[in-house]
């Protein structure tokens, strides 16, 4: 979730009176992107290759993604599978087993996992990652606006990420473990929301693990990036599409007990993968809206 160093350091950024400084050019161009001209200027154009995106952030009204639509030419349904976490001792490393922090590695190993199964099942599947921006605040703003210009720009999108859960219950998250975090300003598609839990529910009722299921995390706080707020991922994307969600498989201690470490825990949660991964295909199918190429 939300680090509080995050919250911490938003101050700086506002700062800033300049936009951030670019995203190195390391990848080539994609064809199968475009960021629409819509006849605005944007102060913001950041990241390279596949993962491009213009935008402006003035801190007000933070929840809103004033961003050009990113248009992916293709037929083929969008899977979004974000990474969101940054190196331990960095920005967001997540949740903590030991002493050790594992979200980036959890996030690594979903992130791959689901991107495998998604593909075989004919998605288009995009895999941005805060370090394409940098592991700092400028990048998250951008990482975050990214996805919410391929929502904008784009029909039949869905942003699944897959963390851990920390341990310790506070107010915004007083059962920790399994649950399924969706928007809490925007309208919610309750359908794909109970499609999507159909088809994991089978894994937590097989490894005897509660599931809390899709659930409002949030608004406890107006402050953007402090764990109370509403997450800016989620926020941001579903105001142009409510198939945005943040799944909290377990508790990283849960995850380490049932599978023996975190690195097993691929293997451990693949049912809860296939499952997912089926429940996408079946609403992308069922929702056709074809994107155009």
């Amino acid at each position: 979730m939300l680090c509080a160093k995050r919250s911490l350091l938003l101050g700086l950024l506002l700062v800033a009176s300049q936009p951030f400084a670019s995203v190195p050019d390391t990848g080539k161009s994609d064809s199968h992107l475009s960021i629409v001209d819509d006849g605005r200027v944007y102060a913001y154009k950041k990241g390279s290759g596949s993962y491009r995106v213009a935008f402006n952030y003035t801190g007000e009204d933070w929840t809103h993604a004033d961003v050009a639509a990113i248009k992916i030419a293709t037929r083929q349904p969008i899977a979004i599978l974000p990474m969101q976490y940054t190196e331990p001792g960095g920005l967001q490393p997540g949740a903590s087993v030991d002493d050790r922090s594992i979200g980036k590695r959890w996030n690594t190993i979903t992130q791959t996992a689901m991107a495998e199964r998604l593909r075989d099942r004919g998605f288009f599947v995009l895999t941005p990652s805060i370090t394409h921006y940098g592991e700092n605040l400028p990048g998250f703003q951008a990482l975050e606006h990214f996805i919410a210009g391929v929502h904008k720009g784009n029909n039949n999108v869905q942003t699944v990420v897959l963390t851990a859960d920390a341990h310790i219950a506070n107010a915004q998250n007083p059962t920790p473990g399994a649950q399924m975090l969706v928007t809490g300003t925007n309208a919610r598609d309750r359908e794909w929301e109970s499609l999507i839990q159909d088809h994991i529910q089978p894994f937590y009722e097989a490894v005897n693990l509660g599931n809390i299921g899709p659930r409002v995390r949030g608004g406890l706080s107006n402050k953007e990036g402090a764990s109370a707020a509403w997450h800016p991922l989620i926020e941001r994307a579903a105001e142009y599409g409510p198939h945005v969600t943040i799944i909290e498989v377990a508790r990283a201690i849960d995850i380490v007990e049932k599978a023996g470490s975190i690195e097993a825990g691929g293997e451990w949660a693949a049912p809860l993968f296939d499952g997912l991964a089926d429940g996408m295909r079946i609403w992308a199918t069922q929702h056709n809206a074809q994107n155009s190429p």
